[in-house]
């Protein structure tokens, strides 16, 4: 056994060992540790440029990705611009389509003269009435500027573009090319008497915006007895051919509001088909002619074997079939009567007017019936005509 002398040295041998393997290393570690040298000029400014690189670099990727972030929202706010435009456009062009359709009424307006509605008490009341029967109650206008005159406008919609491209809608008034003048029939027997019907027409027509371009209808209202018939027969067809001007007889006041509620309609539904009548205009070709259509005459072929005589009968017998309106019965009677249509051109063109509208109105044919003058007078156009542009409805 160790005695206390011996432990105490050997413990302290190993102390001793273990410090000086301790420091040997330490003495290690220190040598292999690289001492740290200070950066020469060069290096200073090569890194920091390097840090300068990498700045600008991360600022660029920055600002591409605002930039591109900008150019999204850009695009976008551009698709949003042209889809409300293209909203837009549509909601104009369903208005304007509306407007000469469905909503034509709605479009057109009726504008009477305060003076007609002072004049015949309970007009303006029938006229309401009417107008909210047929739902159009707002189209009513009563004018102060008209006086006795009835003129109907439209209101019209029409697409434009603005300098930036985008769709607007543009809204303005057209009078329509007809107008009416409300007169008391005794007013107009007394003008009419007066040979002065003419200067009363040019006198309105210079008063209408429109000028002489338009039709003007002389409303007499009232019953007026005259005593010449076949004068005011010829004067009707005088003044129409002269002016554009034609007489209507209304001899109640629901006549004279109904009169205003139908032109109205009429007029709304003509746009559709002068817009209608101008596509097929468009579109026509050779086949198709001026208005798009080709004619096409149903008839049944003349006779081409017989005598001079028969031949021309038969050959003005099928030109008679053609006006529309004229019984077989009145044909038969005007063959009777006018055999020989070419002798019948010598005759009339030398002829008074008023007596060869007599001579065939007074026609009566086997059923009793009169041809009466307006058939009159389109038989005489079709034999005296030396133009060719006279229209035999």
């Amino acid at each position: 056994m160790l005695n206390l002398d011996e432990m105490i040295r050997q413990n302290q041998t190993s102390s001793y060992s273990l410090c000086s393997s301790s420091q040997e290393n330490t003495d290690i570690n220190v040598v292999a540790r690289p001492e740290k040298r200070k950066l020469t000029d060069d290096e200073k400014e090569t890194q920091k440029e390097l840090r300068e690189n990498a700045k600008r670099a991360r600022e660029a990727e920055k600002e591409r990705k605002t930039l591109e972030k900008d150019k999204k929202k850009s695009e976008m706010a551009r698709r949003r611009e042209e889809k409300e435009k293209d909203k837009e456009t549509r909601k104009i062009e369903r208005e304007i389509s509306a407007a000469t359709n469905s909503k034509c009424e709605l479009y057109t307006f009726c504008h009477v003269g305060k003076t007609v509605i002072d004049t015949w008490h309970g007009l303006e009341a029938e006229l309401s009435v009417l107008y909210v029967e047929r739902k159009i109650d707002n189209q009513l206008k009563i004018d102060t500027s008209l006086g006795t005159r009835i003129e109907w406008r439209r209101k019209c919609v029409e697409l434009r573009e603005d300098d930036s491209g985008r769709s607007e809608r543009f809204e303005y008034s057209s009078t329509q090319n007809l107008f009416a003048v409300v007169v008391p029939a005794e007013t107009l027997k007394d003008v009419i008497s007066s040979n002065t019907l003419s200067d009363f027409i040019i006198e309105q027509k210079s008063g209408f915006q429109n000028g002489g371009r338009c039709t003007m209808l002389i409303v007499s209202f009232g019953r007026a007895e005259i005593a010449k018939k076949k004068k005011l027969h010829n004067l009707s067809l005088q003044i129409y051919e002269q002016h554009r001007a034609q007489i209507v007889q209304i001899e109640t006041i629901a006549e004279l509001a109904l009169f205003t509620a139908q032109y109205l309609r009429s007029l709304a539904r003509q746009e559709k088909k002068k817009l209608d009548a101008g596509s097929d205009g468009g579109g026509g070709g050779g086949a198709g002619g001026a208005g798009g259509h080709k004619l096409q005459y149903q008839g049944d072929k003349g006779i081409v074997i017989g005598s001079r005589s028969e031949i021309v009968t038969d050959w003005w017998s099928k030109m008679l079939t053609t006006i529309d309106r004229l019984s077989d019965a009145q044909r038969r009677a005007i063959l009777e009567l006018i055999p020989d249509p070419i002798a019948a051109i010598d005759k009339y063109s030398k002829m008074d007017y008023s007596l060869a509208i007599q001579e065939i109105g007074e026609l009566v044919a086997e059923n009793g019936r009169r041809v009466g003058p307006s058939m009159a007078h389109r038989i005489l156009t079709m034999l005296t005509d030396e133009t060719g542009n006279s229209v035999v409805e």
